[in-house]
This record gives structure tokens, sequence and C-alpha cells, in this order.
């Protein structure tokens, strides 16, 4: 009897962690489906990324920054301090990490939040991507656009703006079904 419970442990915990795992997919090729494109009023950063694997568990995502230009000003006495607009795009391969699945799960239901300072709800990207995007309209603004494609979450965030149109003409512009396919 001990050993018909060890053995249903093992199915119940072992195995799922073993079939969530794999090797990640490397930063270098995640970045090739980052916006390449420039974006007017904006300066693309450089691409970041990481790869890694921690006890058994690969992880790895890449990232690139939009921030809006700084404008010359003819008198110094004229400068001002206006916050500047920032955008981040992540993409993070999630299938190299147990249970990768009930996360991307999570961005499978249907709903709506509003607060007198925003709202947050579910969305399709792209026609095919289950996601979520949220916005802060108060005195900080900021809004967000998360979402799966396979096993990879894309996360899409803009600082000093409540506009989530421009997050979403972003991801229209992304190689997204070619993402999905790098997941098999």
């Amino acid at each position: 009897m001990k050993t018909m419970g060890l053995l249903l442990l093992s199915l119940v915990v072992v195995v799922p962690l073993l079939n969530g795992q794999g090797k990640a997919v490397h930063f270098k090729k995640l970045q090739e489906f980052l916006p390449a494109m420039e974006l007017e009023g904006f300066e693309r950063k450089k691409p970041t990324g990481q790869t890694q694997t921690t006890m058994g568990m690969a992880t790895s995502e890449a990232k690139v920054r939009y921030v809006t230009k700084q404008r010359e000003q003819e008198n110094e006495m004229e400068a001002t301090e206006e916050p500047q607009l920032s955008i981040e795009i992540t993409i993070s391969d999630m299938g190299g990490t147990p249970y990768w699945q009930m996360a991307a799960m999570a961005y499978q239901q249907e709903f709506e939040n509003e607060t007198e300072d925003g709202y947050e709800k579910s969305v399709t990207v792209g026609k095919n991507y289950k996601g979520k995007e949220s916005a802060q309209t108060g005195d900080y603004k900021h809004c967000t656009l998360e979402f799966v494609v396979g096993r990879f979450l894309v996360k899409m965030e803009a600082d000093n703006t409540d506009t989530v149109a421009l997050l979403h003409n972003l991801a229209e512009k992304m190689k997204l079904a070619d993402l999905e396919k790098t997941s098999s």
C-alpha cells in the first residue's frame, strides 16, 4: 500500500513538473519578436534580455523600451517639466517552468472592473490571444496590456499615459503568429 501511495504521489507531483519543464527559448531569439519599428516622437532603446536555469527550471525574457525624445528648447527659460512617456515591451518564456499552463489559464477568464482611478478588463489581442488591459487614469497615468501567445507572456506597459490603444497598435505590428510557432 505504501508503494502504491508513493507511486500515486509521484504521478501527481513529479510527472507534471517534468512535463512542464523544457528548454527556454534563448533571449536573443525572443528579441527577434519585439517591435523593431520606430515610433514617431520616441527613441527605441537597445533590447535587453536574459536566459537562466535555476533548480531545473528554465526561464527567458527579452525587453525593449521606447522613451519620448527630448525636445530641443530654443530658450532654456522655456524648458517645461513634462513627464517623459515610456513604453516597455517584455516577452517571457514560461514554458520551462512547472504549471505554466495554469498561469496562462488566468488570462482565459472574462471580466471587467472599474474604479474612479482606472479600469481592468479582459481583451483579445490580434483576434487570437487572450489577455487583459488596465489603465490608471488619475494623477499618475499608466497602462498595461498583457496576453499569452503559446507559452509566452507578452507584457506591454506605458508610463505617463493611459492610452491603451498605443499598446494595442504596437501589439498589432508584432510577429505574434511567428512567436506562437516558436512554442512548438
